[in-house]
């Protein structure tokens, strides 16, 4: 996870179970991996708050746990759209 966020401009370090965030620092858009749900949707609400576009597969995991999450967020506002399951 914290290498997928670097990806995108974050600042995280992990060592042993510590995960040390420096910040704020602005976010850019990347092609980041989904490696389980809640990754998968922790970067896609990163992708929300960066600049640019963010695109984040494999999303059968993302949509398995959050259906019509692209539905959803786009009625509140949000410039997402779905492309299909991978």
């Amino acid at each position: 996870m914290a290498g997928e966020l670097n990806k995108m401009g974050a600042k995280v370090e992990v060592a042993d179970a510590v995960a040390l965030v420096h910040g704020p620092t602005p976010l850019r858009g990347a092609k980041v991996t989904a490696h389980d749900l809640r990754t998968g949707i922790a970067l896609v609400l990163a992708g929300l708050a960066a600049d640019g576009e963010t695109v984040v597969s494999p999303g059968y995991q993302i949509d398995r746990g959050h259906a019509s999450i692209a539905a959803r967020l786009t009625a509140l506002g949000a410039d997402i759209t779905e492309e299909g399951t991978d």
